[in-house]
């Protein structure tokens, strides 16, 4: 019995060693993606800083394995609760003047059903 419930502390300590680990490597190269990520934004500024000053927005530049140009990219604005609350207060205040503006009710009805859900995690201290 006693025999057994080592081997049981010893599978159970080597399990908690090895998740250590990995998590230890998983927030290294969350740093490291993040360092290189900031890295490459200062450089794709400087980049497009200097291009601007020479008046060669539209150059083509051709590196090993492609070729970079100069875009505009679209992103959306998160849709937050917050966000949409004032999405909606607009909408209703579009909709016709002196209408009932029903958006925190419906902000209130949304933050009580949303729902959630819950994992049993390990979590370090």
């Amino acid at each position: 019995m006693a025999q057994q419930q080592m081997t049981n502390t010893n599978a159970l300590a080597d399990m908690v060693r090895r998740w250590v680990h990995f998590d230890n490597l998983a927030a290294t190269l969350h740093r490291q993606a993040q360092q290189a990520r900031v890295a490459k934004s200062r450089w794709e500024t400087d980049i497009i800083g200097y291009l601007q000053k020479i008046n060669m927005t539209n150059a083509i530049i051709q590196i090993a394995g492609g070729r970079l140009t100069v875009h505009d990219e679209k992103h959306t604005q998160p849709l937050t609760l917050q966000r949409l609350e004032q999405l909606l207060h607009e909408y209703y205040a579009k909709k016709s003047p002196g209408s009932l503006d029903e958006s925190t009710s419906i902000l209130a009805f949304i933050k009580a059903n949303r729902g959630s859900t819950t994992e049993t995690r390990l979590k370090k201290n």
